[in-house]
């Protein structure tokens, strides 16, 4: 179950890798928008089974660690300010 909610997590990580460096940073900015599709559709395509949603509460807890911890090394804009992160300094 935990190593199925990391590779369900690592989705989220390729899918944000090819995205351009602005809209990451938006996201970022907005971590609702980012967090909640994300989890709502792991609980969605892993419903019925106890392992599928053991692996869904996995990865979206991973999605909110990854969030919060990308902030930090990335940097967000949130609308009115550009925050930078360690790695953009």
């Amino acid at each position: 179950m935990i190593a199925t909610g990391f590779i369900v997590f690592l989705s989220l990580i390729v899918m944000i890798w090819r995205l351009p460096k602005k809209q990451v940073k938006w996201l970022l900015g907005h971590p609702l928008y980012l967090e909640l599709p994300f989890g709502v559709a792991a609980y969605v395509l892993h419903w019925g089974t106890f392992s599928g949603m053991m692996a869904a509460a996995v990865a979206a807890i991973c999605v909110f660690f990854f969030t919060q911890v990308a902030r930090i090394l990335v940097g967000y804009h949130d609308g009115k300010y550009d925050v930078s992160g360690i790695w953009s300094k």
